[in-house]
This record gives structure tokens, sequence and C-alpha cells, in this order.
């Protein structure tokens, strides 16, 4: 088990000052409560039995156990600030780092990851370190200190009756052994399948208007039921493996008592030690040293019985640390390395395919393109479903690593550029755009470097987002909105139109002023008319820039300087506008079919709407 918590210590030793703080809290508790009352109890008895107790030293008696029952409380109040805080200051310091560490890794891990799986871990898994930590550490080392300090006590007092209770623990932790095994293995399964339910349940929500869209509410709910009744299947089997540490140490602490109990009870009552009489196996045991040994007994039992809670907190939290260690320890296949230049601090934009292949799963998706791009230009980019426009895009930011060939920003390998350099530079509008639940102003700035959301939110450059806006051809939208740009979009920009996403995206990337624009298909959602004012905006604004437009309408490519046409991962064909037309090939066949689209979507228009649409 202690191999699971691999990599914990260095949270955990940030706060040693308190956490040994609290460990002298507790073992000065401890002796407290063992050598204050348990004395003064066997004292008064003995001085009673012997006849020499007067009503004063009895009350003054119950007064110095009362004091030493405040003061030992008072300092284990101490303990659990000491310990429990020191907890939740490493439960943050856990969840930033897995939280930091999962921003840098690459989409690969989230191909390969549910959304609902990594928040189980960052919640329910985190929690249950926290509780190890927290409530398993001020308790066990309490817990832990108290066992040590009454048994040796009790071998002190009584030799024999001491190491009949000794005798317990080896049997007791046997017992133990055997089922931590048990309980691990199906704490382990619950939680991967409590997982599991939270997936499903974050795919639903994330969802459900497909859910109602298609009137599948009712086998939804069934699927969600079945996944449920695995789960409680799989508490109950973990209960039913926990259960049974409670009755062996219950069982072993009575049978200890009994044992004490009848032996010590003889020995006062039938071989004389009441009468002074002496027995080498129970030396000095007087009426008052029997009961002290019962008390240590007694405040025995809470630690004994607590070893089965214990064990079972601290077999979670190593188990759930586990979960999260998995995360820390999975590295991002895309990184800064020997080769990278951390002098380089800008890019002007230059991007060069030499010879560029990607190959997986054992299929060839990109094959020996060679392409220029110049600072400053706009390339076009089509070409069939699946022939590789977006692999060529996702290159460029280095979300994936070419095979074979090199691809170069400024005439350098992009492996030379500093990551975060790179994707600074870059304006980034994806095929499919997220938004935030935030206002539109915030989701507008998130690119921004001076915009960290939360704490920055009203600190945001306004005149900057409504520019944005304004090229992104958003702006009129918002101001018909009541709160305009302070209004609060729904989980990922639900309540705007699929258009006015995509518009929002573009304002995003246009916001930071990138040295390099990569639009994939983020107009597909506009209307001609309004991708046609975005476009020629973005022409003047964008001047000076690289951009990589990447979409299957013609009337979008035609504003790009150069256009390249993919199939099957290779380039087709390549041009202006015109020349792709003149030669007749691919990209002359869409532009005929795209036309002849138009022209029957227009016969279609009612003549009274098509006089409307001349009005304005």
């Amino acid at each position: 088990m202690f191999a699971k918590f691999r990599g914990l210590g260095r949270f955990y030793l940030t706060y040693r000052t308190q956490w040994i703080l609290g460990f002298l809290c507790a073992l000065t508790t401890v002796l407290l409560s063992s050598l204050g009352p348990p004395v003064i109890i066997r004292n008064v008895i003995d001085e009673l039995q012997a006849g020499r107790a007067t009503t004063g030293s009895v009350l003054w008696a119950a007064v110095l156990i009362m004091l030493f029952s405040l003061v030992a409380n008072g300092i284990s109040y101490f303990q659990r600030q000491f310990n429990v805080v020191s907890s939740f200051k490493v439960m943050y310091d856990v969840r930033k780092a897995v939280f930091d560490h999962l921003t840098t890794l690459d989409q690969t891990f989230y191909h390969r990851n549910k959304t609902g799986d990594l928040m189980n871990r960052l919640t329910s898994d985190l929690n249950m370190v926290r509780e190890m930590l927290g409530f398993g550490v001020n308790n066990g080392s309490a817990t832990l200190m108290r066992l040590v300090i009454n048994v040796a006590l009790m071998i002190v007092l009584s030799p024999t009756l001491g190491l009949i209770v000794l005798a317990v623990f080896p049997v007791l932790a046997g017992l133990l052994a055997i089922m931590v095994r048990a309980i691990a293995k199906r704490y382990e399964d619950a939680q991967e399948q409590f997982s599991v339910i939270t997936a499903r349940s974050q795919e639903n929500f994330s969802g459900i208007r497909v859910v109602k869209g298609y009137a599948i509410e009712d086998r939804e709910i069934e699927e969600y039921k079945k996944l449920n009744n695995d789960y409680k299947r799989k508490s109950l089997l973990l209960a039913a493996a926990e259960a049974p540490e409670w009755a062996a140490v219950g069982i072993s602490m009575n049978t200890v008592f009994v044992i004490v109990l009848l032996m010590g009870s003889r020995e006062l009552l039938f071989n004389g030690a009441l009468e002074g009489k002496t027995n080498a196996a129970f030396a000095g045991l007087t009426l008052g040293a029997f009961v002290q040994f019962f008390v240590y007994l007694f405040e025995l039992s809470w630690p004994i019985l607590a070893i089965g809670w214990m064990t079972n907190i601290f077999q979670r939290g190593a188990s759930s640390w586990a979960r999260l260690q998995e995360i820390l320890d999975d590295e991002p296949e895309i990184q800064d390395n020997a080769k990278t230049d951390h002098t380089i601090s800008s890019v002007r934009g230059e991007i060069r395919f030499d010879h560029v292949s990607l190959k997986a799963g054992g299929r060839t998706l990109l094959n020996d393109v060679n392409l220029l791009i110049p600072v400053g230009q706009t390339i076009g980019i089509t070409g069939r479903t699946g022939s590789g426009k977006t692999l060529m895009a996702q290159l460029v930011g280095r979300l994936l690593e070419p095979t074979g060939g090199s691809l170069q920003i400024d005439g350098r390998d992009s492996r030379e550029i500093p990551l975060e350099v790179l994707r600074k530079n870059i304006g980034l509008v994806p095929q499919e755009p997220f938004l935030f639940s935030a206002e539109i102003k915030e989701n507008i700035s998130f690119g921004l470097p001076e915009s960290t959301q939360i704490e920055h939110a009203n600190n945001v450059d306004l005149e900057r987002i409504k520019w944005a806006a304004n090229v992104a051809g958003l702006a009129k939208d918002v101001e018909d909105f009541p709160d305009q740009y302070d209004t609060v979009l729904g989980e990922r920009g639900v309540t705007l139109s699929g258009g006015q996403r995509q518009r929002t995206a573009l304002a995003r990337a246009v916001a930071r002023k990138p040295a390099i624009l990569i639009l994939d298909d983020s107009m597909s959602a506009v209307d001609t008319e309004t991708e046609a004012r975005i476009l020629t905006e973005l022409k003047t604004v964008l001047e000076g820039r690289t951009v990589m437009l990447i979409g299957h309408r013609v009337s979008t490519l035609r504003y790009a300087d150069h256009i390249i046409v993919l199939e099957a991962g290779r380039i087709l064909e390549q041009g202006s506008h015109e020349d792709l037309i003149k030669l007749g090939g691919h990209y002359a066949e869409m532009d005929r079919k795209q036309s002849l689209e138009k022209d029957v979507n227009e016969d279609d228009i009612e003549p009274q709407t098509q006089i409307d649409r001349l009005e304005v």
C-alpha cells in the first residue's frame, strides 16, 4: 500500500512545521490524559482502601482530574487545527498541481480519458486524499500514540496482564491485512464505476438537446439506472468487505476484557493481593493499580476499534491518490526539448511544409506535402472531408507533430520555437468553437494577455473587444442584446445561434492580433453575405499577417491569395482562384456545383422576398 503514496510527500512536507506541531500536540494530549486522571484515580482508591482518604483529598483529586481534562482537550483543539487546516492546504496544492498538469497534456490524452472521469478524480478522489491527510493523520497519530503509551503503562503496572493485551495485536494485524486487500480492490472498482456514471451524466447534460431531439430520455434513464445499479452492487460489496473489521476488533477487545477481568479479579480476591500477599506474576498489583489498568484498557477500546476505520481511510486515500498520480505521471507528447531555442520571443508568420508526412494508426494522413506560405499571405485550403485540411492547421500550432519531413516557422523548425511563444502568436478558430459560461466580453478577451478572466474581467480592453466584434461581424448582434457585452452566455454558448458562436470565436482570435490566423471552416454557419462582409473586413485588418483559410465554400476561398486542393493527404491542385477555375479540375467543379446550388436556391425564393432582399 505504501507504494501508492509515491509523490505525495512533496505536498505533505510543504507543511511539515504544522504537521510536527500537530504531532507534538497529540503527544502532549495523550500524555496528559494517560498520566493524569488514571494515576489520580489509582491513588484515591488506594487511599480509600487504606482508610487514609479525606473529603478534602477526594475533592482535590476531582479538581485535578477536571484540570487535566480541560488542558488536554484544549491542546487537542490546536492539534485538530494544525492537522485539518494543513490537509486543506495540501488539497489546494494537489488540485492546483493536477489542474496545471492537465493544461499541459496533449489532445491525445483527452481522447483517451473521459471528462466525467477526470472530474471525479478532481472531486471525489481529491476529497478522499484530504480526508486521509486531515482526519486520518489527526486521529491516526493520536490513536497510535495512545496505543503505544497505554500498552507501555499497562506493562509497567502488570507485566502479565500487559503482555496478554499485547498478544492481541499480531492476531488483529493479520486479520486486518487480509481484509485490506479485499477492501482496496473493491474500492477501486467502485470508484471506477462512479467515474463511468459521472462521465455518462456529463455527456447527457452536454448533449441534452440531442437526447430530447431524438426523444430518447427513457432509454438514457434506463441506461443510467443500469450503471447506477452496478455502482450500488460494487458499493455493497465494498461495505461487505469493510463490515467484518469492526466485528473482528470488537470481539478481540471483548475477549481481552474478559481475560484481564478474570485473571485480575482472581488475583485480588482469591490470592490475597488485597491483603498485601504477593504473587510473582502479579507483583505490586493493588486494587487501585487494577482500576488504573482497566482505565487504560477502556481507553484502548476506541483506538483499537478505530484501527479498522483508519485502515479504511488510509486505504481509500492511497487508492485515490494513485488515481491522481496517474494524471501527474502522464507526460505530454509535444513539449519543449533540448532543441528549443528559448531566446526566440516572437514569430513573423512565414510557414513552410517541407516534405511533411503524418501517419497514425497505420494510416497515412498527410503524404509529402510541400508548401510555402509567405508572411502576410492568405492561403486557402480545401478538399474533400478527411483529406487532411485540419491536420495541416494542427501541425502549424504543434497540436500534432509530423512523422516525416519538417514544418518550419520563419525558416526554423517549429520544434525550435518555444511552445508558449508559438501558440501565443497564433489565433485559432476551430471547426467547433467552444465558448465559456461567462460574459461575451470575457469570451472575446479570453486570449488577451491582460485578461485572466475572473480576477480581471472588469479590466479588459472594451474598445479592443468592440473592434474585434465589429471585424467578426458580431457587433450588431451584441448591441441588440439587453446587456450587450455583459450578456452571460449559457454553457458552451448555448444561448447564441451557431453563426453567432462562430463569430464570437472569430472575434476572440482577431482580438489578440496574431501573427498567424487559422480559420478552420469557421464560417460554415454564417450566410454568404455576412461571410463576404467579414472576409472583406479581415482583408484590411489582417494585412501583413499570415492567414490559413480552410473551407468548402468557393465564396470563402476566393478571398485567398493562393489556394491548395487536398486529396487523400496530397496537394492535388494549387494556384489562385482564377488559375484553378481555368485549370478545370476539382476546384472548378466545386465552383460550378456551388453556383448551380445558389441559382436553384434563389429561384425557390418568392418574388416578393427577392424584392425585399434587393431593397435591403
